[in-house]
């Protein structure tokens, strides 16, 4: 049990409701939210370089075996083109964001230390050497990649089966760096990919498993993509419930849905919440008008009407306990994009 739900379940309690489980007809739709990056770049950084400046990882770091009943073993790989990949990834996806006017890669790496345990961030001079000779006003820089990879053999005695994993954890160190400013964003991020394979066969089991060299490559890769959304804003897909009862005026509302005319629908669903005696159809009708205020973009109506279902929920005698859960979850999210929105105005320069 997580704590929001206990505290959830003290406070409903206190509003003294019996809960029970239905087939609530329930209808969904999918919304495009935009989310503000992690680390959000200076709102004048227009052209951007990326450039590694990593040691490569020495070959005998950071690769372990265990088979089953031995002791863990160390082995060499060579991780050379890691960093390449990952920034190879991490570059196209930022080019396609059209998030700066340019976005340039230098993808070999510029540091010429064999020092792989002490990361090392530009200098003043080098900063100010690159943006003028790529003619840019910002620089991402990969100071350091790491990863421990462990490739286990087990066996599970309840299914008489053998159990072959891979589990890559990559550590990431970036700085930001400004042509004009002498500020240094320092950041690290850590990302974790895994396979997992099962089969009655040991040989199987571990064969089926990708082939280690090319796992770091997919990892590096992996790694790359998952960043371009930690340094810009990104686009993120969220369900949004409504409820469609077997009410006139709902089910009317829910036609303009179908087409998208949300003035109409939010329009009928008010009509319902003002004229309604039954707590249960305002509570939908307000879940229902918050969702259509949250679309069209009106987030302090949306928290509004979200509200107005929660206590008119907490007014019932017996209620749907996973539509009280969903409205409590829906409030903490409207909560939240308020304050992301704020940010998003920073990091966007509005």
């Amino acid at each position: 049990m997580t704590m929001k739900t206990y505290k959830l379940k003290i406070l409903l309690l206190a509003f003294g409701v019996v809960f029970f489980s239905s087939c609530t007809r329930l209808l969904y739709t999918s919304l495009d939210i935009l989310r503000p990056a992690k680390v959000a770049f200076a709102t004048d950084a227009n052209d951007l370089l990326v450039v590694n400046n990593s040691v490569v990882q020495p070959p005998e770091y950071g690769h372990k075996t265990e088979m089953l009943n031995q002791t863990a073993k160390n082995v060499l790989i060579k991780t050379d083109s890691m960093s390449i990949f990952c920034l190879g990834a991490l570059t196209e996806d930022l080019d396609g964001k059209d998030f700066f006017a340019s976005v340039q890669l230098i993808p070999n790496t510029i540091n010429k230390g064999t020092e792989f345990f002490r990361s090392e961030g530009l200098t003043a001079e080098k900063v100010k050497e690159l943006c003028r000779e790529k003619h840019v006003n910002v620089i991402l820089s990969l100071d350091k990649m790491k990863v421990n990879d462990d490739l286990t053999e087990d066996y599970l005695t309840e299914t008489s089966t053998f159990i072959g994993t891979l589990e890559l954890k990559f550590e990431t160190f970036w700085s930001i760096h400004y042509l004009n400013k002498p500020e240094v964003t320092s950041v690290q991020f850590t990302d974790t990919v895994f396979w997992e394979s099962e089969s009655y066969q040991r040989k199987k089991a571990m064969s089926d498993l990708p082939n280690r060299n090319d796992a770091l490559v997919d990892g590096a890769l992996n790694v790359g993509h998952k960043t371009v959304n930690r340094f810009v804003p990104y686009w993120d897909k969220v369900d949004r419930y409504f409820f469609n009862p077997r009410n006139k005026l709902m089910k009317q509302a829910m036609d303009s849905v179908y087409v998208k005319n949300w003035k109409s629908a939010i329009s009928l669903w008010e009509a319902e919440y003002n004229k309604s005696k039954n707590t249960w159809i305002q509570a939908q009708a307000a879940n229902n008008i918050a969702i259509g205020y949250e679309i069209t973009g009106n987030l302090d109506k949306a928290l509004e009407y979200a509200a107005n279902a929660y206590y008119s929920m907490g007014k019932m005698t017996i209620a749907d306990y996973e539509s009280f859960l969903r409205i409590s979850d829906y409030i903490n999210e409207l909560v939240q994009r308020k304050k992301e929105l704020e940010i998003l105005k920073r990091q966007l320069g509005e």
